[in-house]
């Protein structure tokens, strides 16, 4: 499904800029290519259920980030939860095959709100075949986070679930990521919990968008760099407005449990 709004026209991207790379993380991406680059990090979770004919039950999207050497899976609580009765994983595409963590970590608090609604899966690569796999979780160094909380252009990526299509039968997936440009408009009341509005009328943030990334898109002087700013927690399919945790609360929680 192409996207509704042309990213590089938004961010006035044409001409000698085109010829530009924009940086993500320690790599440099053509501006062409900047969207299918970035749609490698948002992963298809699922729970691994004991049924021989669906084996999946498919909760949404999630987040892969490189962070101190380590890779994370990220995704909302309220994703866990609806998959507690199975094995939760991310589902790849080549090869077809659903992959489950080494570790998780829940939120501590006994209310979740918003902001305290995602959970923490860490994958080693090197326990898994897979030659592509660590080339899917984007390395955020150490700057991330929501820098100017009003009017940043942004980008979220995420799996709808009505674009989505599994053959259980003849074993072929289907599986569609869509893109979203997003203007951030202001911090809720809830901490370290942002809203933001998709710029064109007819774009929604839909159900299966849960646990996606948010990648805010920097401008300097005709450069251009991508940052991690957060996880999409919550939307609504009949609504242009969604909002998402500030990914520097994630990573908090990352150091405090795991370093």
């Amino acid at each position: 499904m192409p996207p509704k709004i042309n990213l590089l026209r938004v961010l006035g991207i044409s001409g000698y800029s085109l010829r530009s790379a924009i940086q993500v993380g320690p790599l440099f991406v053509s501006p062409n290519e900047i969207e299918s680059h970035l749609g490698r990090y948002v992963h298809r979770l699922v729970s691994e259920t004991d049924d021989e004919t669906y084996q999946f039950q498919h909760l949404g999207s999630a987040t892969g980030i490189k962070y101190r050497g380590k890779h994370f899976i990220i995704s909302t609580d309220h994703q866990r939860v609806i998959g507690a009765e199975g094995k939760i994983g991310i589902l790849l595409v080549d090869p077809s095959v659903a992959i489950t963590p080494c570790t998780m970590w829940t939120p501590e608090q006994a209310e979740i709100e918003d902001g305290h609604d995602f959970t923490i899966f860490r994958f080693d690569p090197r326990n898994y075949d897979i030659q592509s796999l660590e080339s899917q979780f984007v390395d955020i160094g150490t700057d991330f986070g929501v820098n100017v909380p009003q009017e940043q252009i942004a980008v979220t990526i995420g799996y709808p679930t009505s674009y989505q299509n599994i053959d259980y039968y003849d074993g072929n997936v289907n599986l569609v990521a869509v893109s979203c440009t997003v203007e951030l408009l202001r911090l809720t009341s809830t901490k370290d919990v942002y809203e933001f509005r998709t710029l064109s009328d007819d774009r929604m943030i839909e159900d299966g968008f849960s646990g996606a990334p948010v990648f805010e898109i920097e401008s300097r002087n005709q450069s251009f760099r991508i940052r991690w700013v957060g996880v999409v927690v919550r939307g609504g399919q009949n609504s242009r407005f969604g909002r998402m945790i500030d990914a520097t609360s994630i990573v908090k929680q990352i150091d405090k449990v795991v370093f």
